[in-house]
């Protein structure tokens, strides 16, 4: 899809989803969507739809969520996505601000991070391909590790990844952290262990921390 176009497709395509989400009839006519009486049913759960997330790595995203009144998934560089939203909503309590962060919950460390080192690898090279492909756009090449919202693994046992995260949280004002659940490349039988204890042992520790 030509970059030139992406902008007005992406603005005009949240309107039409933050209408959609009021559950009322409505039309929009755009530079890019033109719809007529449309009506979304069945009707949501949520009273105004779903939660709308908008991801920025950038502060023309930043901006984006700012302005449509969105939650927010900061990548690349803190000073570029996350700060300009904080100073655009000025108060960022009824948001909710998420970011990838996976982990591993493993007693033995060097045996079980070597297949998710394996499989990071793979899933680097083809985004790297996709950026190529796309002429160089998008991804965070170029930014300095300092300057990135940390999205390294957290591998360790309980205690580790419960200190690693609460810190993480802690700095960048989290409320959702995202984690896969079969990363690229491994099988379900590599993390199930894994997602149990964090299920069962992690998760909970945070929530109660952190409410």
């Amino acid at each position: 899809m030509p970059v030139a176009r992406r902008v007005s497709l992406t603005d005009e395509g949240i309107e039409v989803l933050k209408r959609a989400f009021t559950g009322e009839t409505f039309s929009f006519s755009g530079k890019r969507y033109q719809f007529d009486q449309v009506k979304i049913t069945p009707g949501y759960v949520q009273a105004g739809g779903p939660p709308l997330w908008i991801a920025s790595m950038a502060e023309a995203g930043a901006m984006r969520a700012a302005r449509f009144g969105a939650n927010l998934l900061p990548q690349g560089e803190r000073a570029r996505s996350l700060d300009p939203w904080l100073a655009a909503v000025k108060d960022p309590s009824p948001f909710r601000i998420g970011i990838i962060k996976s982990c591993l919950v493993t007693d033995d460390r060097e045996r079980d991070w070597a297949a998710v080192r394996v499989a990071e690898r793979r899933r680097m090279e083809i985004y790297n391909k996709f950026r190529e492909e796309a002429g160089g756009h998008g991804g965070v090449a170029g930014i300095t590790e300092g300057k990135r919202i940390p999205q390294t693994w957290v591998v360790g046992d309980v205690e580790h990844c419960v200190a690693e995260l609460s810190s993480f949280i802690e700095e960048y004002g989290l409320t959702d952290i995202v984690s896969w659940a079969v990363p690229p490349g491994m099988r379900p039988d590599q993390t199930n262990a894994s997602l149990e204890r964090y299920a069962r042992d992690v998760a909970p520790r945070l929530r109660a921390k952190f409410g």
